[in-house]
């Protein structure tokens, strides 16, 4: 067996996408708002509603890869939200993830 293999779903890494997607739709329909009102209807503060929404720009085989648990075991939902710059740069994207 590979010790950097995942036995189950990141179920955490899952949830971020959706948020990510869902703050995303949210920023689009409301251009005419800024960061911090749209954070505020959302419940959040406008850093994590910014960091979040960022996420919804990961390259499709990134998020691909992330929702058929093909990732790297070190990528959870903390640090690629809390820990980790990530570039709008899709193959910048693949090389900070480790995802080929």
């Amino acid at each position: 067996n590979d010790p950097d293999s995942r036995s189950t779903p990141d179920h955490s890494l899952h949830r971020l996408h959706a948020k990510a997607a869902q703050y995303q739709d949210r920023f689009l329909k409301n251009r005419n708002k800024g960061m911090a009102d749209l954070a505020k209807e959302a419940g959040v503060c406008s850093s994590y509603f910014t960091r979040v929404l960022r996420l919804s720009f990961l390259a499709p085989d990134i998020v691909q890869a992330i929702l058929q648990n093909r990732h790297p075991v070190e990528l959870n939902a903390e640090r690629l939200c809390k820990r980790m710059d990530v570039p709008y740069d899709w193959e910048a994207q693949r090389l900070r993830l480790g995802i080929d």
